[in-house]
């Protein structure tokens, strides 16, 4: 197969690792994002030195992220990792003490063999996937150290893929919708109607769905029918305080709390201070699982109370705040939808609600980068 027009739907980690491997192969590649910025929810805005974010990340050591960032620039990427031996799990204390190496051998055996139903496996579970479904390739990546913090921000990774999809002439539109498409169109609600030979939907499953929908509606529905979002609220606080006291995380698997010091696992990130990642997920009546809150507001606060006791006085020392009571944390639970399932229409999937090894971040980019590799599996 030859040189092929692919246009990728969706500007997000998923749709640049497409472009990017699309692009690479020879094919004449467009990208189109509805909103009026790339990155999708792997963004951060930089405030008083404080890069923002849509709560707490963490990409695998060598895994699908980490690898395409460091390809894509001479620039060394500095990337720290999350330590046991400061993450506390709430019931359970320090997961690997130094001051205490019995313990600390004992609850190495302990995550290595992996029984689930003990609370410190749990927690790390919990913590490894962030309440979505197990995954041992970042299970296994906590307990070696392999999750990380970069000294850039994900604003800074993002930048890397979109100064190398320029760098190779890959056109980029913020801005327009897709209304439908057919096989061989897309049609935009601007009017403009764009011809080319394979669609990859590398937005949100709630814009695949419908947009896949126009085409085959039952086929539609019945793929992505079974998913499962799961949500969360979140709050990230710059401070001018050590509210965690050098903890790098906190989980209380519980309630399903999660409250990272990104500044404490990242020094590059700034020594002074602290950057306070927190999420509270599932609970609400749409969420998979028992319902625990009324609204998203009540989750919200019952984070910030949550962080009231493990942080204790960080409402005091607050430089930077940003927060919200629901976002979709999971586009996905146990159940994913296979990247060539529309393929013999010309139409191929990416995201991390796509079937893969990876979760997460880099779960989209596992997918993005291989539907750029089985371009000539989608039908024109």
């Amino acid at each position: 197969m030859g040189m092929v027009r692919v246009l990728v739907v969706g500007a997000g980690l998923a749709g640049l690792a497409c472009a990017l491997e699309a692009t690479t192969l020879g094919h004449h590649v467009v990208v189109l994002e509805r909103s009026s910025r790339i990155g999708g929810r792997g963004t951060t805005q930089n405030l008083d030195e404080f890069p923002m974010g849509y709560g707490p990340h963490l990409f695998l050591k060598k895994g699908p992220f980490h690898d395409l960032v460091r390809k894509l620039s001479r620039v060394k990427l500095a990337a720290t990792p999350l330590r046991l031996h400061r993450t506390e799990l709430i019931g359970q204390g320090i997961v690997r003490p130094s001051e205490d190496i019995k313990t600390a051998l004992t609850n190495k055996r302990i995550l290595r063999d992996a029984n689930h139903e003990h609370p410190l496996v749990e927690g790390c579970q919990f913590l490894a996937s962030w309440g979505g479904q197990a995954n041992e390739l970042r299970y296994t990546g906590l307990q070696k150290s392999q999750l990380m913090v970069s000294n850039e921000g994900w604003a800074g990774m993002v930048g890397r893929l979109a100064a190398a999809l320029d760098e190779v002439g890959v056109f980029i539109e913020c801005g327009p919708e897709v209304q439908r498409i057919e096989q061989g169109k897309v049609f935009l609600t601007d009017g403009r109607d764009i011809e080319t030979d394979v669609i990859v939907l590398a937005c949100g499953p709630s814009a695949a769905k419908k947009i896949a929908g126009t085409m085959d509606e039952q086929r539609s529905k019945d793929l992505f029918s079974p998913l499962k979002r799961i949500s969360a609220s979140f709050i990230e606080v710059g401070l001018d305080s050590k509210s965690l006291s050098g903890k790098h995380a906190v989980i209380d698997t519980q309630n399903k709390y999660i409250v990272l010091d990104y500044r404490a696992i990242q020094p590059r990130l700034g020594r002074e201070g602290s950057h306070l990642s927190a999420l509270a997920i599932g609970g609400l009546e749409s969420d998979p699982g028992e319902t625990r809150y009324a609204t998203a507001n009540e989750r919200l606060d019952a984070l910030k109370s949550f962080l009231d006791k493990r942080a204790s006085g960080w409402q005091d020392h607050v430089i930077q705040q940003s927060e919200q009571s629901k976002i979709t944390l999971h586009d996905a639970g146990t159940s994913r939808i296979p990247q060539l399932a529309m393929a013999d229409v010309g139409v191929l999937f990416a995201g991390a609600w796509v079937e893969g090894e990876h979760i997460l971040a880099d779960g989209a980019v596992n997918s993005g980068r291989l539907a750029g590799r089985t371009i000539a599996a989608a039908k024109r």
